[in-house]
């Protein structure tokens, strides 16, 4: 081989090269994998009251109970997703998705033989809420990792395609009980929970599957890839400056020694965990009590409907068919939001957030006022609430990422996700308490529905203040 020969095949060989998410590939299976997690982990959310109706009428829950389910749920959910970012400097992110896979499971098969209110609340509650925190925030920070130019049409896929599984369960879960009851219904379910353990293996290391992209611009140069380092040794004497540096590390050191010392340990581990300064300039604004508390407001009342409905003498045909209904509504805005995607990104995700909860509030008012209604005329309204419902929970992320900085949003989402939980532990047993204590569904939905009526006024007038200073 020529020496011309020899330094082409080399230049070939040492192509400057940059490696770039997949963007398919293997990322379609983690797609496969999250529609799997999402619509076994999520999908039977609004069956709730159908599956455990009899189970809490055998132990004798009461309202209060049911809500402070709900509020152990999301604050089991909220610290374990906000802790899942430690947990991954001790373990791998598979095992650490193994691991919380088993949690879940565990939580799954225990209320197969759960006798007590305290078995549900460990199993139902904490367990389960455990597993669920930790592996969807692996699952999101999966597809996050996977894809970066496909990543809206992805994300908008998986989450129709589980908008579809939702509409699909309640029958499945009626068609169950109906055959198996409430022990059997939990062994299936619980069995369906297992395959979570194979959709999570296939989260494989990104490096693995990273591409490599020729960089055109160091190609077009005509540079070779390795070049010469050259040491200029100047000409004028050149003042040495470590000694002087070292007294002046060993002065500042000093002094924040003498700081540190003045810290207490608590605080040391707060700031480990938390952004202090992201605290206080985001956790008192919409974008933080906003989405919290109106999910909280969303979760509650989609535990005591299927109750309300069984109250008012409906089948357990007809509640099947609202909870259908709901996620109709909830499937058809989100397969909306794909093609809109560009309005959206021109009107201002908070303005269309904004705009859910207010769909939400009508819902609700227009379901309160015409309850003596038709069957048909309370399915509308229970549609409509599906379509509230996604707008308020497909659209949280980017109504975080747009109140913060790119490099704040993980700890931005954690701490709405401890808001969330908190605000779930304080809300829930209040809504049930009035519920007992007024012995009326109606009660308890006017104060829901407050929640969302509350932030349909304060949010603008924050939109507005806020867009006076801009101008300014």
């Amino acid at each position: 081989m020529s020496v011309k020969e020899r330094k082409d095949s080399y230049q070939l060989l040492s192509k400057p090269y940059e490696l770039v998410a997949p963007d398919g590939g293997w990322g379609y299976m983690v797609a496969i994998a999250a529609i799997v997690i999402f619509s076994t982990t999520t999908g039977f959310a609004g069956c709730f009251g159908m599956i455990y109706n009899d189970f809490m009428t055998e132990v004798g829950m009461t309202s209060a109970d049911v809500t402070l389910t709900a509020g152990i749920i999301c604050m089991a959910v909220a610290l374990s997703g906000f802790f899942t970012s430690a947990l991954l400097k001790r373990m791998s992110f598979r095992k650490l998705a193994v691991a919380a896979v088993l949690v879940y499971c565990g939580g799954m098969f225990g209320q197969i033989i759960m006798t007590t209110k305290l078995h549900f609340y460990i199993f139902q509650g904490v367990m389960q809420g455990i597993g669920i925190g930790i592996i969807m925030t692996l699952t999101f920070t999966a597809m996050n990792d996977y894809f970066v130019k496909k990543r809206v049409l992805i994300m908008s896929f998986v989450q129709t395609m589980t908008g579809m599984f939702t509409m699909v369960a309640p029958m499945f879960i009626k068609w169950v009980l109906e055959r198996y009851g409430f022990r059997g219904c939990m062994m299936i379910l619980a069995g369906i929970s297992v395959s979570n353990i194979f959709a999570v293996l296939t989260f494989q290391p990104i490096k693995w599957h990273m591409k490599k992209v020729e960089i055109i611009e160091a190609l077009e140069s005509h540079e070779p890839l390795t070049e010469k380092i050259v040491v200029k040794v100047p000409d004028t004497p050149v003042i040495n400056l470590t000694d002087i540096e070292e007294n002046i590390t060993k002065i500042k050191y000093e002094e924040s020694s003498e700081d540190d010392l003045k810290k207490s340990v608590f605080r040391k581990i707060l700031e480990s965990f938390l952004d202090i300064e992201l605290c206080k300039s985001f956790i008192l604004t919409c974008a933080c009590m906003g989405p919290a508390i109106v999910c909280t407001a969303d979760n509650l009342y989609l535990m005591i409907l299927p109750q309300y409905l069984y109250s008012i003498e409906w089948t357990q045909e007809n509640v099947a068919l609202s909870i259908m209904a709901y996620g109709f509504g909830d499937l058809v805005t989100r397969i909306v939001l794909i093609f809109i995607s560009k309005w959206v990104d021109k009107l201002g995700v908070p303005k269309l957030y904004v705009f859910g909860i207010g769909v939400g509030v009508f819902s609700r008012l227009g379901l309160l006022l015409s309850s003596s209604a038709g069957v048909t005329t309370i399915l509308v309204y229970i549609a409509i609430m599906g379509v509230s419902h996604c707008c308020i929970a497909v659209l949280l992320p980017m109504v975080i990422s747009d109140a913060v900085a790119p490099e704040k949003f993980t700890a931005a989402m954690g701490l709405s996700l401890l808001v969330l939980g908190v605000t779930s532990m304080a809300l829930g047993p209040v809504v049930g308490a009035i519920r007992d204590y007024t012995n009326s569904y109606d009660a308890a939905f006017y104060v829901i529905t407050s929640f969302y009526l509350l932030f349909l006024i304060l949010w603008p007038i924050e939109m507005f203040v806020r867009s006076r200073r801009t101008k300014k």
